[in-house]
C-alpha cells in the first residue's frame, strides 16, 4: 500500500559503518524526521503525528521497510433523544 500524499512525506535513511555494513536507518514520516531505528529484524518507530508504525523485516537476501497505518477507531456514539 502506498499512504504516500502530497502533504506526508515518508524517507528512509540507511546508516553504514565504516566497512559498509548497515547499522541502522534514519525514519522521516509527514515531513519530519521522527528518529532511528536500529538495523535489526523487528525494530520499529511510531509517528507520533500520524501514528504510523515503520517497522523493519529482514529476509535472506534483502530487507522491507514498511508504513504500517493504525486502523481508525469507528465508535458509534449513542446519542439519548432530546425530550421536547
Amino acid at each position: 500500500m502506498n499512504f504516500l500524499s502530497k502533504d506526508k512525506v515518508n524517507d528512509y535513511r540507511v546508516n553504514f559503518n565504516n566497512n559498509g555494513k548497515i547499522i541502522s536507518i534514519e525514519v522521516t514520516c509527514c515531513g519530519r524526521h521522527i528518529g532511528e531505528i536500529r538495523f535489526k529484524n523487528g525494530e520499529s518507530k511510531k509517528c507520533p503525528l500520524c501514528g504510523a508504525s515503520h517497522s523493519i523485516k529482514i529476509q535472506h537476501n534483502h530487507f522491507h521497510i514498511r508504513p504500517v497505518m493504525p486502523e481508525t477507531n469507528n465508535v458509534n456514539s449513542v446519542y439519548a433523544e432530546k425530550a421536547l
